[in-house]
């Protein structure tokens, strides 16, 4: 994750935060193989999918609830 620009929080090692120009941001948090991306804006979260299944075979479960 650090190679996609995104920093580990001090409070949680599986929090992952990445920062953009505007102020705004994107929560990742890791869990074993599990993955829950955080932020109100989709295309971000989109674009985030297609970069990781670039690396990593993933499954992705939609919105969670």
């Amino acid at each position: 994750m650090l190679e996609h620009v995104f920093h580990k929080t001090q409070v949680d090692q599986c929090v992952f935060v990445k920062w953009y120009d505007e102020g705004d941001f994107l929560i990742l948090l890791l869990y074993v193989d599990n993955m829950l991306i955080v932020r109100y804006d989709s295309k971000r979260i989109t674009s985030l999918k297609k970069a990781l299944c670039k690396l990593f075979a993933i499954t992705d479960l939609r919105p969670a609830n």
